[in-house]
C-alpha cells in the first residue's frame, strides 16, 4: 500500500465520521489559526512601526528630561532635572558639525473654536521656524511658519487638515481666524494629510510660533528638542556631539550620568520588540497548548483505530504486507488527520487576520514564514503522535490479529 491510498483511507474515515473528525481536528485548528492570526498581527504591526519610524527620520533623535520610561518612581526623579531650554537647542544647532538642525518644541492639549464649532481636544506644539527640517510636518495649502512670526510674536497658525475639516467645513481656512487657548489666531497654512495610527488621527493639531506659545503658557516648562543628523552615516557622530554639547552646557561632572535622555529611533523600535515579542511567546504558547490537546486526541483515536482494525492488519499481514508498509500506513493516515486540520486552520487563521484588518485599525500581513510554519507544525502533530498508534499496528502479530473478535 503506498502513501496516496493510505491517505486515501484517512480522508475517507473523515468523511464517514464527520462530527468525530471535526472533534479530533478541533486543538489542530484552533492551534493553528491562532499561529496565523497571531503572527499576522505581529508581522503587521512591526512593519508598520518600522514605517512610521522611517517616515519620522531614520536619522532623527529628540533630547528630553523623562527619555523612554515607564517606572513612576524614575519619572518622579527625572522630572527633578533641570528644565532643558530653547538656548540649548541653538548651542547644539551652532556648534555640532555633524547636525543639519536642532529645534526646540513645547506642546500642551488645548480647545479649538471657530464659531459654533469647537475640538476640545487639540495638540497645541509651539515650534521654531526651523521645525519643518526636522519634523514630518508638510504644508499643503497656505504656508509654514517663519522667523518673521517667531520674532514678531504673531499671532498666527498652522492646524491639521482634520482640524481644518470639522472647524471651516469645505472652506479655505487660510486667513480666517480661530480661538486656540481663548487667543485669536489667524491660520496661514493647513498640514499636508497624514492618516491614523492605531485608529487615532495624526491631523488634530495647531501649530503656533515657540515665541507666542511661550507667551500663552508662559516660559516655565522644559522644551523638547528634536535634531537631525547631516545623514544616516553620521547619525552616532550627531549623537555623540549633542551630547558632549549638553553635558558642558548643564556643567554635569565627568563619571556621572546625563541629567538629559536622548531618544532614538532604534530605542523606540527595541522596546517595540520587546513587548511584541513577549504578547508572541505567550500567544503562541497558548497556541501550542492547543496543539498538544490535538495530538493527543489525534493520538487516541488512532489508537481506537488500530483496535478497530486488528483484523484487517492480520490480514493484510496474512497477504504479505511488512511491518513498514504497517507503519507508513497508519504514520500516513494520522498526519492526513492533522494536516486537514491545519489546513483548516489555515484558512480559518487568513480569513481572521483579513477581518481584523477590515474592521480595525489593526495592521494585518499575512506572510508565507506564518503559512509555512503552522503547516509544519500541524505536519509535526501528525508525524510525533501518531508515531506510537503506527509502531503498535505495525508490531502485531499476524496470527493474534486474525483470531481478534
Amino acid at each position: 500500500m503506498n502513501a496516496r491510498e493510505s491517505a486515501g483511507i484517512a480522508l475517507g474515515a473523515l468523511r464517514a465520521n464527520k462530527l468525530r473528525s471535526l472533534l479530533t481536528l478541533l486543538g489542530v485548528i484552533i492551534g493553528v489559526s491562532s499561529v496565523i492570526a497571531v503572527m499576522s498581527l505581529v508581522q503587521g504591526l512591526n512593519r508598520y512601526v518600522s514605517a512610521q519610524l522611517v517616515q519620522a527620520g531614520s536619522d532623527v533623535f529628540n533630547v528630553d528630561k523623562f527619555g523612554v520610561v515607564f517606572d513612576f518612581t524614575k519619572i518622579a526623579e527625572r522630572n527633578r532635572r533641570r528644565d532643558l531650554a530653547r538656548e540649548d537647542a541653538a548651542a547644539i544647532a551652532r556648534s555640532a558639525p555633524h547636525v543639519q538642525a536642532a529645534v526646540a518644541e513645547r506642546d500642551e492639549t488645548a480647545p479649538v473654536k471657530r464659531g459654533a464649532h469647537a475640538l476640545t481636544a487639540v495638540t497645541l506644539r509651539g515650534v521654531e521656524p526651523d521645525y519643518l527640517e526636522v519634523n514630518d510636518l508638510p504644508v499643503e495649502h497656505g504656508r509654514p511658519l517663519n522667523a518673521t512670526d517667531e520674532r514678531t510674536h504673531a499671532t498666527v497658525c498652522v492646524i491639521g487638515s482634520d482640524v481644518a475639516e470639522q472647524l471651516f467645513e469645505g472652506l479655505d481656512p487660510i486667513g480666517r481666524e480661530v480661538r486656540v487657548a481663548g487667543l485669536e489666531l489667524t491660520v496661514v497654512g493647513v498640514g499636508k494629510r497624514k492618516g491614523a495610527a492605531f485608529g487615532a488621527s495624526q491631523d488634530v493639531y495647531a501649530l503656533v510660533p515657540l515665541a507666542l506659545f511661550e507667551r500663552m503658557f508662559g516660559r516655565v516648562g522644559s522644551v523638547g528638542i528634536s535634531v537631525r543628523a547631516g545623514g544616516p552615516e553620521v547619525f552616532h557622530q550627531a549623537e555623540d556631539e549633542t551630547r558632549a554639547l549638553l553635558r558642558l552646557r548643564r556643567h554635569v561632572p565627568p563619571g556621572t550620568p546625563d541629567d538629559f535622555e536622548i531618544v532614538t529611533p532604534e530605542m523606540y523600535l527595541s522596546l517595540w520588540r520587546n513587548l511584541s515579542g513577549a504578547i508572541f511567546v505567550v500567544i503562541i504558547g497558548v497556541s501550542l497548548i492547543s496543539l498538544l490537546v490535538g495530538g493527543i486526541v489525534i493520538m487516541n483515536i488512532m489508537l481506537v483505530s488500530v483496535t478497530e482494525r486488528t483484523r484487517e492488519i492480520g490480514i493484510r499481514k496474512a497477504l504479505g504486507a511488512r511491518r513498514r508498509d504497517i507503519l507508513l500506513q497508519f504514520l500516513v493516515e494520522a498526519v492526513t488527520l492533522s494536516a486537514a486540520g491545519g489546513v483548516i486552520g489555515l484558512g480559518l487563521g487568513i480569513g481572521a487576520a483579513v477581518l481584523i484588518g477590515l474592521v480595525t485599525p489593526l495592521p494585518m500581513y499575512v506572510s508565507p514564514m506564518a503559512v509555512g510554519l503552522g503547516l509544519a507544525m500541524a505536519m509535526l502533530v501528525g508525524v510525533f503522535f501518531g508515531a506510537y498508534p503506527a509502531s503498535r499496528a505495525a508490531r502485531q502479530d499476524p496470527i493474534e490479529a486474525l483470531r481478534y473478535e
